[in-house]
């Protein structure tokens, strides 16, 4: 998928619905279904837990470098810092 596409998606993500659990259950079920998967209450439960565990404890530049071993290329890692800075 195109980063600036990703993006896109994430900015158009109202912040308020990211405060509680079932907002967040609703922009992962939204998010998901804009890719055509569908989640389980299980596996959504799952991605809220891990949502909830890396807003307390990654930063900007954490979450760079684990994409960057994940396999995104250095130009688009590169865009992404441009973007946010």
């Amino acid at each position: 998928m195109d980063i600036g596409k990703l993006l896109n998606m994430v900015r158009s993500i109202p912040k308020d619905k990211l405060k509680t659990d079932a907002g967040l259950k609703e922009v992962i079920r939204d998010l998901g279904k804009k890719v055509g998967k569908n989640f389980t209450d299980k596996e959504l439960n799952g991605y809220v837990e891990k949502f909830r565990h890396m807003s307390r404890t990654e930063n900007v530049g954490s979450l760079l470098n684990k994409l960057s071993k994940k396999g995104v290329n250095a130009k688009d890692i590169d865009s992404l810092k441009k973007r946010f800075k």
